[in-house]
């Protein structure tokens, strides 16, 4: 029995290699904290330590920001591969800097690029996946960062007691350098972009490559009005019939990674204030990105079947049932299940609305939507840690302190619930490159 390969598979491919490089940057830090304070040199605290780990969360907020700004005007395939340039050549820097400074600009550089990638990145795996397996082309991509963040671990057991902290982000650079050759080779442009520049045999020959068909999204190609110039920007987010559907959409992801990475940061406090182990956090945070992973290809699947929307809201309302049910301290298996659970709704979460968000608007300001949610979403992922915080400093016991993340998640399920439908002209709905005009116009 043969299996079919879908014609989407080598830009899944290229995208989840460029993500795994982003997971690793991203999520290695936490590898290196230790070697970091014993560092004699430079003689960092704690406070020091946690503070430039927080810079990559700034640098990422600013990519984000700066995706929406470029990527649908600059072109997908450039704006790609000038995020992977930026965070790997940072990474670099981080690994030679000869002060904490220094050092700290490097992780503000890495978040830079790990934002501009995203949001870039979900765009262009949902242009060139099948109308049906889009959820699941956004899921597949994504799940490089969680193998990433494995690659990272498993490498620190043996670089970090035998190099130190440097090696590891040498070792998150090197990589970059042979697979950015193989990125400038086989990684093709956004059709549509190609369209919108007056590219329209090379917007077609690629459509034809990837069996994209000529969507909506194209139709400038061979349409009456070839000259018309595609909605871009700011201005295309905010029109009258998208407002609503853009300020929910900016909640939404604010929401989401506020639980996300607040639930990351504090569950191993949690639970040892419930009464569990220390050295049973690992396991639980293990558990949570395990989770993570799982309920994106899984939540993929339904989104594709069933629509994406009624998944989202299902996963937003997982997460607030699982944290509300580890409060009622039931025995340490369920706990388990419970705390993959609550990864399936974060993680599992903020993966569909990439795809939620990337699908709602049309290809000429996809990536712009994408990196503005992002953008402000990045505020939740500074806040969450901080609010928190905030209940464990007011003495909270453990159960409000998961009541106090369950809340914002299902304030994310009845926002989605909100959601207009899209407009008809945002439609993307395809067509065949042989269609006839009269066809066309019966589609649209």
């Amino acid at each position: 029995m043969s299996v079919r390969i879908p014609p989407s598979a080598p830009v899944v491919g290229l995208c989840l290699m460029a993500l795994v490089l982003e997971g690793y940057d991203l999520l290695m830090f936490g590898t290196v904290v230790p070697s970091l304070l014993s560092y004699a040199p430079w003689n960092l605290d704690a406070t020091d330590v946690g503070m430039l780990g927080s810079l990559v969360g700034v640098g990422m907020l600013v990519g984000a920001l700066l995706a929406a700004a470029v990527a649908d005007r600059w072109g997908r395939r450039r704006t790609l591969l000038a995020a992977v340039v930026v965070f790997s050549a940072a990474m670099g820097v981080c690994a030679i800097a000869p002060t904490p400074a220094v050092f700290g600009i490097g992780r503000v550089v890495v978040g830079l690029g790990a934002g501009v990638l995203m949001p870039t990145a979900a765009a262009t795996l949902i242009e060139f996946a099948a109308p049906g397996a889009r959820a699941r082309s956004v899921a597949l991509g994504f799940v490089g960062t969680s193998i990433g963040g494995i690659l990272a671990g498993v490498l620190s057991l043996w670089l970090v007691p035998e190099y130190g902290f440097r090696a590891m982000f040498l070792a998150g650079m090197v990589p970059a350098v042979m697979f950015l050759p193989v990125m400038l080779r086989y990684l093709p442009e956004s059709p549509a972009y190609l369209a919108s520049r007056g590219r329209h045999d090379a917007a077609t020959a690629i459509a034809h490559r990837y069996h994209l068909g000529l969507s909506a999204d194209l139709n400038s190609i061979s349409g009456p009005d070839p000259t018309a110039t595609p909605e871009r920007g700011l201005r295309a987010l905010l029109g009258t019939e998208r407002t609503l559907a853009t300020l929910l959409f900016w909640a939404m992801t604010l929401v989401c990674l506020l639980v996300l990475f607040g639930v990351a940061t504090w569950l191993p406090a949690l639970m040892k204030s419930a009464g569990y182990p220390l050295g049973a956090a690992l396991s639980f945070l293990l558990a949570l990105n395990v989770g993570g992973a799982a309920g994106a290809l899984i939540g993929a699947t339904l989104a594709d079947r069933y629509g994406i929307k009624p998944v989202t809201v299902a996963f937003f309302l997982s997460a607030a049932l699982s944290l509300l049910a580890i409060a009622t301290a039931p025995p340490l298996a369920v706990i388990y299940l419970l705390v993959m659970l609550a990864g399936l709704g974060t993680t599992g979460t903020q993966i569909l609305l990439n795809t939620y968000i990337g699908t709602y608007y049309p290809a000429s300001c996809r990536a712009t939507g994408l990196g503005m949610a992002l953008g402000v979403g990045r505020i939740g992922a500074i806040i969450g840690p901080t609010y928190g915080g905030l209940f464990v400093a007011l003495g909270a016991d453990t159960t409000w302190q998961l009541f106090a993340f369950a809340l914002p998640a299902v304030v994310g399920a009845v926002v989605t619930l909100l959601v207009p439908r899209r407009a008809t002209g945002d439609t993307t709905t395809t067509l065949t490159p042989a269609a006839e005009p009269a066809d066309r116009k019966a589609v649209s």
